[in-house]
C-alpha cells in the first residue's frame, strides 16, 4: 500500500493509492469494539439484524469530514428505512465527547457515532483517513470501501448500497481515498449549531376581575427596570361608564403578573390607550379621553377623544399629572410609538385633523417638548409603523377586507396613498414590529371577516415577501388588537384580547417564527 502524506492548515491530508488487484475482505467481521460517547463500551456484531452496516470513518475536527457530512445525511435517510445503518467511528483519541456531540448535533447526525480511541478498529478496517467508509453485509463482510469526501465516492456509495438492496454484488471503488489522517493533531473546531432553539410560552395575564367582565385594547412595554408594564381597558362592557384603565406589571426575571390596578378610574373617562418608553428611559401612557355626552351606546364615542398622556419617570410606580397631547377632540392612539435612527420618535394615530380623516403621526425629537404633526394617509386607521434599513418607513392599516399600506421618504412627515396588500383584515387591530435581526413580524387577523384565527407572520427583506402566517389562536371566539414589541434580550412579545375575558402575553423567540423541524 502506498501512503502519500502533505501537512495542510493544521491538518494532515493523506491519500492512500489502493492496488487495483486488491480483493475485498471475504472473511467477516465478528465483533466490532467500540465506546458508547458516555463512555461506556460497546461491542457491535448485529450485523444479521439488517441488510447493510455502513461503516464511516469520521473526525469533528476534519474540513473534508464537514463538507462532505450533509451529503453523506441524505444518503443515510434514503436507505435508513430499507435497513441499512450507518454507524459513525472516530479514531482519534484526542477528540473529546463532547466536540464530537457538537459535531453531530450541529450537522444533523442522526445515526449512532462511537469513539474508538485505542484506534483497534481503524486497525481491524484497514481505516487510514476520513471520512472513509466500509460497507458491510448482513454477514459482515466487506462489499465496498472508498472515500466519502469526494462527490464521485459518495455517488458510488449510493450506488453500491443501492446494488447491496438489489442483491447485486456492488462494484469495488477505484479511486484513491483521499481524507484527513485519523491521527491528526489538528485543533477543535468551534461548530455553530444551524437549527436555533425554541423558546415559547403564554398565559392569561389575569382570569377574572370582580366588577370588570370584558377587556380589550391591551398594549405593552419594556420599562426601562427590565420590567414589563401591560395597560388595557375594561369594564362591563365596551364605553360603559365604568371603563378603567388596567395595568399589570412582570418583574424583570419572574414569570407571573402582578394583580391589575386601576391606573386610570372611570371618572376621567379612559378609553384606548398605548404604553411606551421613549429615550430618555421615561415611561408614557398616551390615551383617548372619551367626552362623547352620555349616556352612549355600547362601543361608541371614538369619534369624540381628547388625546392625554402622563409619564413616569420611575418605571411606571408613580405617575404624572394627565395633560392634553392634542387639544382638540377627533384623535386616538392604538399602536406603540417607534424611534427612528435620527432620534425622532413617531406616535401611530388615527381619527380627524380638521376636515380630514385616516392615520397620522405625531413626531418629536426632544423626546415631548415640542411636536408637530404628519399628513394624513386618506383611508386607513390606527396605523403601525416600521423603519427599513434603507431609512425608508413602512406603514400598515385597519381596513376591511386588507390592510392598506403606504410609504414614507421623508421620516414620516409626508405619505404615500394607502394601496391594498395581501393580508386579510376583518376591519381589526393590527401591530408589525422590527426584530433586532432586522426582520419584521406582523400580527393580524387573518381573514375578512372574522376576529379569528390571530396570525402572526415574518418578513426578512423589508416586506417586500413574507413567510407564511402561523396562528396564535385559531379558536373560536375573539383574539383581536395586538401588541407586538421586542424587548432587550432577542425575545418577541405580543398581547392581545383573549375572548374579551382577559388579556393573553405570548413571548417566543425569532427562532419559533422559522425552525420548524430539526434532525430526529
Amino acid at each position: 500500500m502506498l501512503l502519500t502524506v502533505c501537512v495542510l492548515a493544521n491538518c494532515v491530508a493523506v491519500a492512500v493509492a489502493e492496488p487495483p488487484e486488491k480483493e475485498h475482505r471475504s472473511r467477516p467481521v465478528e465483533a466490532v469494539e467500540l465506546e458508547m460517547l458516555g463512555g461506556r463500551p460497546l461491542t457491535m456484531t448485529n450485523f444479521d439484524r439488517r441488510r447493510g452496516t455502513a461503516i464511516l470513518f469520521l473526525s469533528a475536527r476534519c474540513p473534508i469530514t464537514a463538507s462532505a457530512i450533509q451529503e453523506l445525511n441524505t444518503i443515510h435517510k434514503k436507505y435508513r428505512l430499507r435497513d441499512v445503518l450507518f454507524v459513525g467511528v472516530c479514531s482519534n483519541p484526542t477528540e473529546t465527547e463532547e466536540e464530537l456531540k457538537a459535531f453531530c448535533q450541529s450537522h444533523g447526525v442522526i445515526f449512532p457515532v462511537y469513539r474508538d480511541s485505542q484506534g483497534k478498529t481503524a486497525r481491524q478496517f484497514g481505516a487510514h483517513v476520513t471520512p472513509e467508509v466500509f460497507l458491510l453485509d448482513e454477514q459482515g463482510r466487506e462489499l465496498y470501501h472508498g472515500s466519502a469526501g469526494v462527490p464521485e465516492e459518495r455517488s458510488r456509495l449510493d450506488a453500491a448500497i443501492a446494488r447491496l438492496l438489489q442483491q447485486q454484488t456492488p462494484e469495488p471503488s477505484q479511486a484513491r481515498i483521499k481524507g484527513t489522517a485519523l491521527e491528526s493533531h489538528a485543533p477543535a473546531v468551534e461548530h455553530e449549531d444551524p437549527y436555533g432553539s425554541i423558546g415559547f410560552s403564554s398565559e392569561l395575564i389575569f382570569e377574572k376581575i370582580p366588577g370588570a367582565p370584558a377587556h380589550h385594547c391591551s398594549t405593552i412595554t419594556e420599562a426601562p427596570n427590565g420590567d414589563l408594564v401591560c395597560v388595557w381597558y375594561g369594564g362591563s362592557y365596551e364605553s360603559a361608564d365604568d371603563q378603567v384603565l388596567f395595568l399589570s406589571r412582570r418583574k424583570a426575571g419572574q414569570r407571573a403578573w402582578s394583580t391589575p390596578e386601576v391606573v386610570i378610574p372611570a371618572a376621567q373617562l379612559p378609553g384606548n390607550a398605548i404604553v411606551f418608553t421613549d429615550a430618555s428611559r421615561r415611561v408614557w401612557i398616551v390615551w383617548g379621553r372619551m367626552e362623547s355626552p352620555r349616556p352612549i351606546r355600547r362601543g361608541s364615542g371614538w369619534g369624540e377623544c381628547r388625546l392625554m398622556y402622563r409619564t413616569s419617570g420611575d418605571s411606571g410606580a408613580t405617575w404624572s399629572d394627565d395633560k392634553p397631547l392634542i387639544d382638540e377632540l377627533g384623535s386616538l392612539p392604538r399602536n406603540v410609538p417607534i424611534h427612528l435612527a435620527s432620534g425622532d420618535m413617531l406616535v401611530p394615530l388615527s381619527g380627524r385633523v380638521g376636515s380630514e380623516r385616516g392615520s397620522f403621526f405625531m413626531i418629536t425629537r426632544d423626546d415631548g417638548q415640542t411636536w408637530e404633526r404628519s399628513a394624513v394617509i386618506a383611508g386607513g386607521s390606527q396605523p403601525t409603523v416600521v423603519q427599513r434599513s434603507d431609512g425608508s418607513l413602512l406603514c400598515f392599516m385597519r381596513n376591511e377586507p386588507r390592510i392598506l399600506m403606504s410609504e414614507s421618504r421623508d421620516l414620516g412627515r409626508t405619505w404615500s396613498a394607502a394601496t391594498p396588500t395581501q393580508f386579510n383584515n376583518p376591519d381589526a387591530g393590527i401591530a408589525m414590529t422590527r426584530l433586532q435581526s432586522g426582520a419584521l413580524v406582523l400580527v393580524f387577523n387573518d381573514t375578512p371577516d372574522a376576529r379569528t384565527p390571530l396570525c402572526i407572520v415574518r418578513s426578512g427583506d423589508n416586506g417586500q415577501t413574507w413567510d407564511t402566517p402561523l396562528k396564535l389562536e385559531a379558536n373560536p371566539g375573539e383574539y383581536s388588537y395586538p401588541c407586538a414589541i421586542p424587548t432587550a434580550d432577542g425575545r418577541i412579545h405580543v398581547t392581545y384580547t383573549f375572548r374579551r375575558y382577559s388579556i393573553k402575553h405570548v413571548e417566543f423567540n425569532e427562532d419559533w417564527l422559522t425552525r420548524f423541524e430539526r434532525p430526529n
